[in-house]
C-alpha cells in the first residue's frame, strides 16, 4: 500500500485524517495502525475509503495494489 498517495488523496479531498476517519467510519487509532502497516485494510474498509474519497479505479490500484503489480 502506498501510504503517501493515500494521505495525498485525503488532502486532495480537503480533509485532515480525523475528518476522513469520521467520514469513512474509522476509529482513528485503528486507521493509524493500518497506515503504519501493523495490520491490513480489509475489503470492506478499502471500499469505504474508495467511496469516501471518490477514487477512480486507477487511483485505487495505485494506492492499494502498487506493491503487488510492481
Amino acid at each position: 500500500m502506498n501510504v503517501d498517495k493515500l494521505r495525498g488523496k485525503i488532502a486532495e479531498n480537503r480533509m485532515n485524517i480525523s475528518e476522513f476517519c469520521e467520514a469513512a467510519g474509522f476509529v482513528r487509532s485503528t486507521f493509524d495502525r493500518k497506515m503504519r502497516g501493523e495490520s491490513e485494510f480489509d475489503r470492506d474498509e478499502i471500499e469505504r475509503i474508495i467511496n469516501t474519497l471518490k477514487m477512480t479505479d486507477e487511483e485505487m490500484r495505485n494506492i492499494f495494489f502498487e506493491d503487488i503489480v510492481a
